[in-house]
């Protein structure tokens, strides 16, 4: 969870929208180089916490929607 939160706080490469089931980051003009290397770790460090959807613009990666993982309150049946 603390990757999560470290995303969340925003940095001068991006900012963080609300979103319904989640949030976006959005790259900041003049940080294309920055947001790429941080999609590329948000992506990585995506799993059991949260998913990473990263949302594309041409080539580039300009924003990423990330969804926590909810935890369930129930067994899965097979």
């Amino acid at each position: 969870m603390d990757r999560l939160n470290t995303l969340l706080e925003g940095s001068p490469a991006y900012g963080v929208l609300d979103a319904k089931d989640g949030v976006v980051l959005f790259r900041r003009s003049g940080f294309e180089q920055e947001f790429n290397e941080l999609a590329a770790e948000a992506v990585e460090a995506a799993g059991e916490e949260f998913e990473v959807i990263p949302l594309t613009s041409g080539d580039d990666c300009d924003r990423l929607f990330i969804a926590p993982r909810e935890e369930r309150s129930f067994a899965r049946s097979d």
